[in-house]
């Protein structure tokens, strides 16, 4: 039978509480971090998504309103990111938007990350004639039938 000697649990104590809070510390890092790459990553798409309505007016430019709306997501909740780059290209019928930057955590820790978010343009106008086209098409082919 062993006995225990006094103050033998506070030395261990001593010696193991840096490692746990170490590990406690970095979990609550890495969860941040998600939050952040997961914040960004709808805020891209969400830009783009708006920037590719914008499509529809006359007036509007689609990566303007893309770079506007990104702004403001921009300012939300963000946990420890910093130094965001943010880029919006338009290629051919798809608008795109970029965020990159890097999340400093505890103990000099550093993570990149990029994130992307992209959309093709909406243009109500052709697909809806297109779907016009393909009922009447369809009505040709299937014998008079309507869908309604």
């Amino acid at each position: 039978m062993s006995t225990w000697n006094r103050g033998s649990l506070t030395v261990e104590t001593a010696l193991l509480m840096p490692v746990v809070l170490l590990v406690w510390m970095g979990t609550v890092s890495l969860c941040l971090f998600i939050h952040d790459r997961a914040y960004l990553t709808a805020a891209a798409y969400e830009a783009a998504v708006t920037g590719s309505w914008e499509a529809v007016s006359r007036y509007g430019s689609p990566k303007g309103r893309a770079r506007e709306k990104a702004g403001i997501l921009l300012q939300g909740p963000l946990y420890g990111a910093g130094k965001i780059r943010m880029s919006v290209e338009e290629k051919g019928d798809v608008l795109s938007v970029s965020m990159e930057g890097g999340y400093h955590s505890y103990g000099g820790l550093r993570w990149g990350f990029h994130v992307t978010g992209s959309r093709k343009l909406c243009r109500p106008v052709s697909f809806i004639r297109g779907v016009q086209r393909a009922r009447e098409e369809n009505g040709q082919i299937g014998g008079g039938q309507s869908w309604r």
